[in-house]
């Protein structure tokens, strides 16, 4: 299977998804999209298969596409294996699982110009030559203060639970960031700054951990994770620290060896069974750009900054 771009989008966008496919491949861009399965193939291994080794996805972004349990889950299968999103707004606002990364504003049908589709040609000439490190595309959007459409918190904790309870694990951590980062504003940011951990809301924080408790039998959660405190000096402080983010990350299994912390998608491959190991707070949208681990430690920390040791309620 050649490597393309994919197109992720809603039937109702069905006829711009269509144009936007030929017109990149007028430029000789390699795209697939759904409209390419062929006749007895499995639609789903079909598109999962396209997007675990995708050059690109790119996902047009509608109020009917926000709505499709479909496009929700190629994005999440794309977050998951790690693959870059070059989103375009087509009508409506810019999506909750999305919001940190640039798009392409197609708003009154534009499709993309000479410029967009050269940075197209460069990722994909880097990435078919086996270039190490393929460019992350920026491309134009509209002001940064576009709004964001997000769900209801109740929608999105059923949306977390429906994905445990399939035992997509991914799926529901990255939907999980997501959320806390909504609840205090900084969905569009990507990561927490330390004070953002005093506006998070407890309840919130309890729902969470209950679920992902309920549905690991207390291997996971925000509790199950706060136990590795039991064991730090005791002449600490009361504040957590860099030092204490790297103890917590070994007690956890999140750092193994000596070696570099690995992309989203090879990390929560060693997670299964661990004590502890979800919800990660990673965010896989900044995982290509040099700060993302500094972004991390900062978001697990206000998070934790909190928690009492031992998993007690706070």
């Amino acid at each position: 299977m050649s490597r393309a771009f994919v197109v992720s989008y809603a039937r109702s966008d069905a006829e711009y998804a269509m144009r936007l496919a030929h017109h990149l491949r007028v430029h000789d861009l390699s795209v697939w999209i759904d409209a390419d399965i062929r006749w007895g193939t499995s639609f789903t291994r079909a598109i999962n298969s396209h997007i675990r080794q995708a050059l690109a996805i790119l996902v047009v972004m509608s109020p009917e596409a926000e709505k499709s349990e479909w496009v929700e889950r190629e994005i999440l299968e794309g977050q998951r294996s790690d693959r870059q999103f070059l989103p375009i707004l087509l009508r409506g606002d810019r999506f909750f699982l999305l919001a940190a990364t640039h798009y392409f504003d197609a708003r009154g049908d534009r499709l993309p110009g000479r410029a967009e589709v050269e940075q197209l040609r460069e990722l994909s000439e880097k990435a078919l030559t086996g270039a190490n490190d393929a460019p992350t595309i920026v491309l134009p959007q509209a002001p940064a203060d576009d709004l964001v459409r997000t769900p209801a918190s109740g929608a999105a904790l059923r949306r977390i639970e429906a994905h445990l309870a399939g035992g997509e694990t991914a799926h529901a951590d990255i939907l999980t960031t997501a959320l806390l980062l909504d609840s205090v504003g900084r969905l569009s940011h990507g990561w927490l700054r330390q004070d953002d951990g005093d506006a998070l809301p407890r309840a919130l924080l309890d729902e969470v951990d209950a679920l992902w408790a309920r549905h690991s039998s207390g291997g996971f959660g925000f509790r199950a994770q706060a136990r590795w405190r039991v064991s730090r000096p005791p002449d600490a402080g009361d504040e957590l620290t860099v030092r204490d983010f790297s103890r917590m990350a070994t007690a956890l299994g999140w750092r193994t060896g000596g070696g570099a912390t690995p992309r989203y998608g090879l990390f929560v491959e060693r997670g299964q069974g661990r004590p502890g190991f979800f919800p990660t707070l990673r965010n896989p949208q900044l995982e290509r750009y040099p700060s993302w681990h500094d972004q991390w430690m900062r978001t697990v920390l206000a998070v934790h900054r909190h928690l009492p040791a031992g998993g007690a309620r706070w």
